[in-house]
């Protein structure tokens, strides 16, 4: 019956155009006699044609658009306390039938926001996740990063005075997504399958609105639980929290089952709200979730079928060694590569830190010369060149990521390397020596890569070496890709000559745990910047790396 009756709602979503108040199905009425509203949304994709075209991109994995959850404002919205949906500052809103629909949205007690449709295709990985998105700070907020990697991401500081406060985009994830490998289904099969999540905050309301869709045969349904005791729940004050949904997908097998997916997606999105006079029990709203998500930490470190842990982090060393030793003297900055969380994105808001969009079925791990090169600038003092963020045009300018293949070390279901410009956070096209343009480097791309530099070493199958140039040069010996300065065209993202530089390595899902590897227990990447002093500009000069 969950069937037919999904069915025929996704076909009049798919077919037409849709009003705000959601009508028909028994379920839905029997909540709107309990006085509830139910209003429809929408569902859409964050690609890199929108991030072309916005001034933030996130961060976003190039690879595959982001699922965005777009919901029409609740009943009662007002925009008291000068209010304005972060969608407006990014040219992400929607206008749907003259309504805005945004995709970060404040929460009234008493809400839940229902997703009926069909789980993706046959993939590597598929999650939603959902992050507290933004958080107004009050005057007199001061972050307190870890250390100086944390201060590009840190929410600025509020003064105690002059200042009514400021929204800060935390984009903090609240719990665990709901993924391939967790997902609640009646099929055996998590891939192109009818489904039901339901994101809350508390349970009162959970409760009373799962009944109803189970009384008419919705199911089983799947929860994305908030900790709604710990929000800022509201739609009128003007100081509330914005949550976001985000489904990420992974390598569709099917081009046509791909395209299918992303041009016609069946998902029929429903914000159900209680009046605001309803409010649901104090002690219904669901606590925080710091400490009691899914498990990470296994109790091995990161080795593979024939090398150790120990053996994989030697080699690692002894490939930078190398390659600095191979590009003597060349001015070179080293940085190890740092997770933007340790677990969760409860740091980041405990911290007043931005998350850029974590999730803990993966490791986001950065690198980026930003507080390098400021310390310079601020210093006012001579830094060697390669103390700069930026990747000039000039032969000698490189940037070199040396890493574990966390795939082949069985850590995770795939690993990425992905460079970014900021602070839009937009990848860079690149281009391989074969002509081919990618944004995104895969683990099947690299792998091998540090075979001819370690040829007796264990971990060396395990390594890889990626160079990031603007022009690679004929002597390379590895893996080039050439990152362009212009794109080629409006959907195309590149990175300037002028803009710093940020390096993300991801890693999905560590095997057999549904979650992503434990910091403690992965072996993170290094990034090697060079660069010719002044006197060492002439081309014709240079020696090619490696040779």
């Amino acid at each position: 019956m969950w069937t037919s009756v999904v069915s025929m709602r996704l076909l009049a979503f798919i077919c037409c155009t849709w009003l705000p108040e959601a009508t028909g199905s028994p379920w839905i009425e029997a909540l709107k006699a309990k006085k509830y509203v139910v209003q429809e949304g929408s569902y859409d994709f964050f690609d890199i044609k929108t991030c072309a075209s916005a001034d933030t991109c996130y961060a976003m994995n190039p690879l595959t658009p982001y699922g965005l959850i777009y919901l029409p404002p609740h009943a009662n919205e007002s925009s008291s306390g000068n209010y304005s949906n972060t969608c407006h500052q990014h040219g992400l809103c929607k206008k749907i039938n003259g309504m805005i629909y945004s995709p970060a949205w404040r929460i009234a007690p008493g809400e839940v926001i229902v997703l009926l449709g069909r789980t993706p295709p046959e993939s590597t990985y598929w999650s939603f996740a959902s992050s507290l998105y933004t958080r107004f700070n009050g005057p007199g907020f001061k972050p307190s990063p870890r250390s100086l990697q944390d201060f590009p991401g840190a929410c600025p500081k509020v003064p105690l005075e002059g200042s009514a406060g400021d929204r800060c985009e935390v984009f903090s994830a609240v719990n665990d997504p709901v993924n391939f490998q967790t997902v609640n289904l009646s099929s055996q099969s998590p891939f192109n399958t009818s489904f039901a999540l339901m994101l809350s905050w508390d349970s009162e309301t959970e409760k009373e609105v799962a009944t109803h869709m189970e009384a008419t045969g919705i199911g089983p349904l799947n929860f994305l639980r908030h900790p709604g005791a710990i929000s800022r729940l509201g739609v009128t004050g003007g100081k509330e929290d914005e949550f976001i949904n985000v489904l990420r997908v992974e390598n569709i097998k099917d081009a046509d089952a791909s395209k299918k997916f992303y041009t016609g997606t069946p998902f029929q999105v429903l914000r159900i709200s209680r009046s605001l006079e309803n409010s649901p029990a104090t002690d219904s709203f669901y606590p925080s979730f710091d400490g009691k998500m899914r498990t990470r930490v296994t109790g091995k470190s990161e080795s593979g079928e024939n090398v150790t842990n120990q053996q994989l982090r030697h080699g690692l060393k002894l490939l930078k060694q190398r390659v600095i030793q191979g590009n003597s003297g060349f001015s070179f900055t080293s940085l190890d590569f740092d997770s933007f969380v340790n677990d969760s994105g409860y740091e980041c808001l405990q911290r007043g830190l931005k998350c850029q969009g974590d999730c803990r079925d993966t490791i986001y791990a950065r690198a980026t010369l930003l507080i390098q090169e400021g310390l310079c600038n601020k210093s006012h003092l001579a830094c060697k060149p390669s103390r700069h963020a930026e990747l000039t045009s000039e032969p000698s300018d490189s940037f070199l990521v040396m890493g574990v293949n966390h795939k082949m070390t069985n850590q995770s279901l795939y690993s990425s390397i992905t460079v970014y410009n900021y602070p839009k956070l937009a990848a860079g096209i690149l281009k391989r020596s074969s002509g081919h343009m990618q944004y995104t480097m895969l683990d099947r791309d690299f792998q091998g890569s540090a075979l001819q530099f370690l040829p007796d070493h264990p971990a060396a199958p395990y390594l890889y070496i990626v160079k990031f140039a603007r022009r690679c040069l004929p002597g390379d010996r590895y893996i080039c890709l050439e990152v362009a300065s212009w794109p080629d065209s409006s959907n195309v993202t590149a990175i300037a000559e002028y803009e710093p530089l940020v390096f993300i390595e991801r890693m999905y899902i560590r095997p057999g745990t549904k979650t992503a590897p434990a910091v403690a227990e992965t072996i993170m990447p290094i990034l090697v910047h060079f660069k010719a002093s002044h006197a060492h500009q002439d081309e014709h000069a240079l020696k090619a790396v490696f040779v």
